[in-house]
């Protein structure tokens, strides 16, 4: 399997800058059909966005389908409805071949079109309460691809020039480039911004809007890294096996989808995949990633989308109940572990599952968690706010003033206990909140480990009382790690996660 892999690192950026160690052949494209290039060169770099930028151009995807037919399907009834939307069907994803076998991953997003992101979001308030469509499948989402349209200044060493993209490829393989204000954890309680040091080939561009560094390397290259940014490199060599196999996986399923628009097929974070670059290069990690080159898991003619989360909590979660739209079959919901459990989509056994936990895998009583998070309440947290800061965090995130909160009200949960549409009742307002993404996001000055939680109310505090980190689709990586601590095999590993898919090389 000789795929290259395109990893945005930045975007939306104003500056950019680094460094190359070693030598590289640079090469600039000044215009349309202008060239320079530079040989051998090395040295710092920057990159400065012009004053005057092009907006982009924002619509509603309003689901994600497995063909255009299910997407016509969505919009016919819409159009008739509300025949002064402007609809589209768009295609995301892509088409891979290999050893002459076509695997097609695309997808159909419905989408209607409206211009900025402001008239997007107010667009798609009023579509919500529509029946017939699913606002968890609602998405803003930027609707032209990016491509180098708009100079930017750019310098090297002593070479400085207004210029449309600039391509640096390493020379050897020790040389690498290094970026600067790389952010990591972006939207989460650890988001921070390091210098980071990559291997492969860096490309700068602008769309007119944003500049945009993206990283081109080997697909088995950029999993050396991914692996050992994802988890420690240290964990058990079964752990990391289908840790590699899921990431593999999970980049060819999902390129060109969550970044459409952006002009590279995956990002370097949680958003995707985290990628930290050599820095997260270890023995340990490359002979696992090297055992399995080339695995993947199959779903018919598909690569499986193999998510996966830090802790499910106890029970997996449908893809579906998370993103809204057409979710796989091997998605089901499953426990962490050899125990039976019902599903817990009401308040009542949510919270019996919270009070009284299972003997799951990612459960650290029994499976105790690897350092560093032995040290976080993962699998079973709480937290508790005063109702009028509480209504203070709910308006700085959701930009909605409800007043000094009264009660959380949990609308619909997922069958893993999540809440997938909450209402937040206020003194002066009730707000409902529709996804666990941003249910987390409106109850946390970052983020909430996930919205599996239920509440206990007094006059002076809201206690939110929660389980596992993060969305809880696919393989729980801290219940992965314990599998394989206790002598699970790799097959057995996945197949428990991703039931009925097929590992194959490619």
């Amino acid at each position: 399997m000789n795929f290259s892999v395109d990893i945005g690192l930045l975007w939306e950026e104003e500056n950019i800058s680094g460094e190359l160690t070693g030598e590289y052949a640079v090469q600039c494209r000044m215009d349309c059909c202008r060239y320079l290039n530079l040989a051998k060169t090395t040295g710092k770099f920057s990159a400065q966005l012009p004053a005057s930028q092009s907006a982009a151009t924002y619509g509603i995807r309003l689901g994600e389908m497995f063909s255009s037919a299910r997407a016509e399907q969505m919009l016919t009834p819409l159009q008739a409805s509300r025949p002064n939307l402007d609809l589209d069907i768009l295609e995301a994803g892509k088409k891979w071949e290999a050893n002459g076998r076509e695997l097609d991953n695309r997808v159909w997003w419905p989408v209607v079109q409206c211009g900025s992101r402001s008239d997007a979001e107010a667009v798609a308030a009023e579509l919500r309460e529509l029946p017939g469509l699913d606002p968890l499948a609602f998405m803003i989402v930027k609707l032209e691809k990016a491509e180098p349209s708009a100079p930017f200044g750019f310098s090297l060493g002593e070479f400085s020039a207004r210029i449309l993209e600039v391509r640096m490829v390493p020379l050897d393989a020790n040389s690498v480039f290094r970026l600067h204000h790389v952010p990591i954890g972006r939207g989460f309680h650890w988001q921070r911004k390091e210098t980071l040091s990559y291997r492969g080939i860096l490309s700068l561009f602008s769309p007119g809007h944003e500049l945009t560094a993206v990283n081109r390397l080997p697909m088995e290259m950029y999993l050396e890294s991914t692996v050992g940014s994802e988890m420690r490199s240290d964990l058990p060599p079964a752990f990391s096996q289908a840790q590699a196999i899921c990431a593999r996986s999970t980049v060819l399923a999902t390129a060109n989808r969550h970044h459409r628009a952006d002009g590279f097929d995956v990002c370097n974070d949680d958003h995707c995949q985290c990628y930290q670059g050599t820095q997260r290069e270890a023995q340990a990690v490359i002979e696992p990633v090297r055992a399995t080159a080339g695995q993947v898991l199959l779903d018919e003619n598909r690569v499986v989308d193999a998510r996966y989360a830090k802790s499910c909590g106890g029970l997996s979660e449908k893809y579906e109940a998370v993103w809204g739209g057409e979710g796989p079959a091997y998605f089901a919901v499953r426990p962490c572990g050899e125990y039976y459990t019902r599903n817990i989509n009401d308040d009542d056994s949510a919270r019996i599952s919270l009070v009284e936990p299972p003997k799951a895998f990612c459960n650290p009583k029994h499976y105790p968690y690897p350092d560093p998070w032995d040290k976080d309440p993962l699998f079973r947290w709480k937290y508790s706010h005063a109702p009028e800061k509480l209504g203070a965090l709910v308006e700085e995130k959701t930009g909605t003033a409800v007043g000094k909160v009264r009660e959380l009200r949990s609308v619909k949960r997922g069958q893993s206990g999540r809440i997938l549409i909450l209402d937040i009742l206020g003194s002066e307002r009730t707000l409902r909140v529709y996804g666990e993404l941003n249910i987390r996001r409106a109850l946390s000055p970052s983020h909430l480990p996930s919205s599996y939680f239920v509440t206990e109310n007094s006059s002076a505090q809201i206690t939110l009382i929660g389980g596992g980190w993060g969305h809880g689709v696919g393989l729980c990586q801290l219940g992965a790690c314990a599998m394989a601590k206790a002598g699970m095999s790799v097959p057995r590993i996945l197949d428990w996660y991703y039931p009925g898919s097929m590992p194959v090389v490619l």
